[in-house]
Parts: structure tokens; C-alpha cells; sequence
């Protein structure tokens, strides 16, 4: 007996849905294969990579440079800077003529800043005989930047402090090390020798300081999490819990408006111009002259719970900057700080 099948007409829609049932087969073919053990050991091993992974910038805004070179990046833009407006090459012509299309002066001279990284400036050009100060931001992503707005538009970091100078840094601090230094609990986990500092010892020689920890308990709680975890690891996933333990009241809202507000508006009337660049200054960048910034006056604060604590200040005239409270030498180890842009 002859049996004929009658075929169905492949159709452009046939054949999508087709693809689609052929990969959902394999997909659970696939699935199927798993053992417990296997997707047991997946797990750990995502949960591994999670760790050591700094994941710190999900909800950081920050420059796309890499922080360990940001330093090094920043000289070495610096410095083209000034050589190419002192020899008037290419780039320092663009730079040139940008200023003067911008605000009708010429810029006559320029040299690099006098002092100390702390200084509020990076370089100084000369304008009508006077110098003046000008703050570099730089960004190696290469976007255009839009130049009739004002300078926070783009998005330029101002101001970083260490944790003595906020109220809440103190109180965040404080949360930290009654919850996992002073209760013993990573002394347990990591099998730390060395003896627990003090509050004050901890705070004066590890949490403030801009550098590495100092004790001995610093020093070797952070060698043993990353001989653990890897080379830039650090307590990230400590992070959680300290900021779900963390509420701001009105008052303590006005006191950190209170004290941000002086010092933020003392950096930025050191800077008497801004030169925001993206890209690679050797090869394809973009480049906005800004002038001074006056800080509105700050009128509210929004208050947000991310990876690290994050803040809104609402000021006059519709302006609202960002802070964040983060750890500037790995999470739980040194250098408790708050960014400002």
C-alpha cells in the first residue's frame, strides 16, 4: 500500500518558527545533561567570579578610564595640553581658537600648575596678562560634547574628600566596624592574627587615609582576600547590609547639605575655566572650552540606597549634582570618601 505525506508549504513564517522549536529542543536536551553537581559547581564558581569582580561601577557614575591609571592618564594628558597650546601645533590651535570662539579672548601663554595634586586646578593658561586656572576632565570614550551647555553636562567629577569631612562617612564608618570589625566577624571569617584595632586606631590609620591600610589588621585582612579572591577583589558583598542599616534623619540631611556645600563651592571657585575632553588626545578626540561654575545654592537632598550610597543635591535654578560615599582603595579595606560631579 502506498502511503504518500502530504508535505506542509515552507513558509518564511514556517521556517522562523521551525528555528525556533529546533533550538528550544537542544536547549532542553542541554539542560537535561546537567547533573546537580554540575549546576552545583556553575554556581560557586559564578559566585566566585562575582565576588572578585569589582562591581562596584553598576551604579557608580564614574569616568571610563582605568582607575589604577587614572593618575598616570591625567599627567600625560595634562602635559600634551600644555605643549601643544605652548607650540602652537595642530591640537593646540584647535584648543586656541576654540577659547577665543568661545569667550573673544586669546589665550597667550600656559604653563603647567604650581603645587601639589591637591592643588583645585591642573594647568593655567593666560588671558589679558592674567593667569588663570583651568580644570582637565577627560573621558576616553569618544562622543561629542554639546557646548552650549554648562559644564555639568558632561558629567565631570569636581570634588573628592576623605570621610573626616562628613558627618555621614563618620556614621557610615562607625556602622562598619561595630558590624564586621569590632563584633569579631571578619577576624573569624578570615582567620586574621593580627589583634583588632580600636575604633579610633582603625578609623585614623585604615578607613580615612587616602592611601593602603596602616594597622596590621588592615594589612592582612586585605592580602588574605585577594590571595583568595584575586588581585583586585575586595568586600563588596559586605557592602548591603551596612547600607540597609544606614538612614539619613531631616537634620542629618541638613548638616551633610551643611557641609558639602562650602567645600564643593570652594573647589570650584578655584577653577576659572573648564576644557572637558573625549577620546584619545593622540588620535580622535572631542573638546568643550566651560567657564567658572558658580554653585547654586543646594535646597534638598535625595538620598538612594545603590552599591554604594548615592545622593541627589537639588539646587536653585533647576541644577542637581550627584555624591556617592565609596571606598577609593577597595571596599572595607581603606580610603572612605565621597565623590562629587
Amino acid at each position: 500500500m502506498n502511503t504518500t505525506i502530504k508535505k506542509k508549504k515552507l513558509t518564511s513564517n514556517n521556517a522562523k518558527e521551525l528555528i525556533k522549536k529546533n533550538k528550544t529542543a537542544k536547549l532542553k536536551n542541554s539542560v537535561k545533561k546537567l547533573s546537580v553537581s554540575k549546576m552545583e559547581d556553575i554556581n560557586t564558581l559564578f559566585s566566585k567570579l562575582t565576588l572578585s569582580k569589582p562591581t562596584e561601577d553598576l551604579c557608580i557614575m564614574e569616568d571610563t578610564r582605568t582607575k589604577e591609571k587614572a593618575a598616570s592618564n591625567e599627567e600625560k594628558d595634562i602635559a600634551f595640553i600644555v605643549k601643544a597650546i605652548k607650540n602652537k601645533d595642530t591640537a593646540g590651535l584647535n584648543f586656541i581658537n576654540a577659547f577665543k570662539e568661545k569667550f573673544g579672548l586669546d589665550i597667550q601663554d600656559v604653563r603647567e600648575r604650581k603645587g601639589s595634586r591637591k592643588t583645585h586646578y591642573d594647568f593655567e593658561i593666560q588671558v589679558n596678562g592674567e593667569w588663570k586656572h583651568v580644570e582637565h576632565k577627560g573621558s576616553k570614550g569618544y562622543k561629542p560634547i554639546s557646548s552650549d551647555k554648562k559644564v555639568w553636562a558632561s558629567g565631570v567629577q569636581f570634588y573628592n574628600g576623605p570621610a573626616d569631612k562628613f558627618s555621614l562617612a563618620k556614621k557610615y564608618a562607625k556602622t562598619w566596624y561595630d558590624t564586621y570589625i569590632g563584633s569579631g566577624e571578619l577576624k573569624k571569617e578570615w582567620k586574621i592574627e593580627a589583634e583588632t584595632p580600636s575604633y579610633d586606631e582603625w578609623y585614623s590609620k585604615d578607613c580615612k587615609v587616602l592611601g593602603d591600610p596602616k594597622t596590621p589588621f588592615g594589612k592582612e585582612l586585605k592580602k588574605k582576600v585577594r590571595e583568595k579572591r584575586g588581585p583586585k577583589a575586595s568586600l563588596l558583598d559586605k557592602r548591603e547590609a551596612i547600607n540597609s542599616l544606614i538612614e539619613m534623619t531631616k537634620e542629618e540631611e541638613d548638616t551633610f547639605i551643611n557641609e558639602v556645600y562650602p567645600l564643593a563651592s570652594e573647589v570650584l571657585e578655584d577653577k576659572d575655566y573648564w576644557l572637558v575632553i573625549h577620546g584619545d588626545l593622540t588620535n580622535k578626540f572631542h573638546f568643550a572650552w566651560f567657564p567658572k561654575f558658580k554653585l547654586p545654592k543646594i535646597i534638598s537632598l535625595k538620598f538612594k540606597k545603590c552599591l554604594d550610597l548615592e545622593f541627589d543635591f537639588i539646587c536653585e535654578d533647576d541644577y542637581v549634582f550627584n555624591g556617592i560615599l565609596r571606598w577609593g582603595k577597595g571596599a572595607g579595606f581603606s580610603c572612605l570618601r565621597i565623590d562629587l560631579k
